[in-house]
């Protein structure tokens, strides 16, 4: 398992889309309606779990300002300052290779390679005093397009699940659901509805939420030429599970919704409640507290539904099998 996978929930959330949306620390904010500084004191928290904790000559404003550099928020004079201190710094340039042969196994070439030694301590201060302050960059990354297919539904290299051994989450749809999971880390006050409903916006830290299951979903074979997907997260949080999801490409209903239900055949199948919200790309989200046990249920089915608290499953439209950590761990 990657280093980062054993970060708090909330810290490899960030990195993670930081590193693969390209967004900078105020975008990021208001994704998730925090401040600025809540997002980059997260994301230099995380880079200072995955470091070594001895770096001679790397004092904590020159490691956030590494920091920033490796996860491309400095414009381009803040950046050609600190490739100047760490060409001259041989305990920063050895903490960023750490940091950054960690984060490349999220992001790949979107981190830079590290200098080589090019002058001495010294001379590197100089330079770097004479340009800009990167500690506090806010610049966007060089590159914004995020590591998705064309039709923002790429499985290539997407973000892996917190807790789940390597199992791999679907692109961009991925990155939707680990921000609402973020919003439940960071801002869940504690939802009474079973039904998943809009993000919750008061406050509660819970740095140590993991994700516990996970569903991708596909259309089934009747469907073949449905371009829809999706992908659910049930973590623990506040002693509950809280389930999360996000899909997109279905058509849009002329009557009715879209639904969630656990099942595990004609006989066994509980409703969870529709999707209650949509963001601004038309993906549909859902979230809210799980009071069935998923251990019970091989899978998860969004079909659509004509009426609430419905008794059996309408018209299926997409399916997965539930992966929790103890089978995928089997395989």
């Amino acid at each position: 398992m990657s280093r980062i996978d054993a970060l708090p929930a909330d810290q490899g959330a960030v990195l993670q889309l930081l590193l693969r949306q390209g967004k900078d620390y105020r975008q990021l904010g208001e994704l998730l309606d925090l401040d600025e500084s809540e997002v980059r004191g997260r994301a230099h928290g995380a880079l200072a779990a995955l470091g070594p904790d001895a770096a001679p000559g790397l004092d904590d404003a020159r490691r956030a300002e590494v920091g920033d550099w490796l996860l491309g928020q400095q414009d381009e004079a803040q950046g050609t300052a600190t490739r100047a201190f760490l060409e001259g710094s041989a305990g920063g340039r050895a903490w960023a290779r750490v940091v950054a042969d960690e984060l490349r196994d999220l992001a790949g070439d979107r981190v830079p390679e590290i200098p080589d030694e090019g002058r001495d301590d010294g001379a590197a201060a100089a330079t770097a005093a004479t340009a800009p302050a990167a500690s506090g960059a806010t610049t966007p990354a060089a590159t914004e397009t995020p590591d998705t297919a064309a039709d923002g539904f790429g499985a290539r290299d997407a973000p892996r699940s917190s807790r789940l051994g390597g199992a791999l989450l679907l692109g961009g749809l991925a990155i939707v659901a680990v921000a609402i999971v973020l919003f439940f880390v960071l801002r869940d006050g504690g939802d009474d509805d079973p039904a998943p409903a809009p993000a919750a916006s008061t406050t509660a830290a819970q740095p140590q939420a993991k994700v516990e299951a996970q569903v991708n979903l596909v259309p089934p074979a009747s469907r073949k030429n449905l371009k829809a997907l999706g992908v659910v997260l049930v973590q623990r949080a506040q002693n509950q599970d809280q389930i999360v999801a996000a899909v997109q490409g279905l058509p849009k209903p002329k009557s009715g919704g879209y639904g969630i239900w656990l099942y595990s055949g004609p006989g066994k199948a509980q409703w969870l409640g529709f999707f209650a919200s949509q963001d601004d790309q038309g993906r549909l989200l859902a979230r809210g507290q799980l009071k069935t046990p998923i251990a019970g249920y091989r899978e998860v089915l969004v079909t659509r539904e004509a009426k609430g608290n419905p008794d059996r499953p309408g018209s299926i439209y997409l399916r997965g099998p539930i992966k929790t950590a103890s089978n995928t761990s089997g395989g």
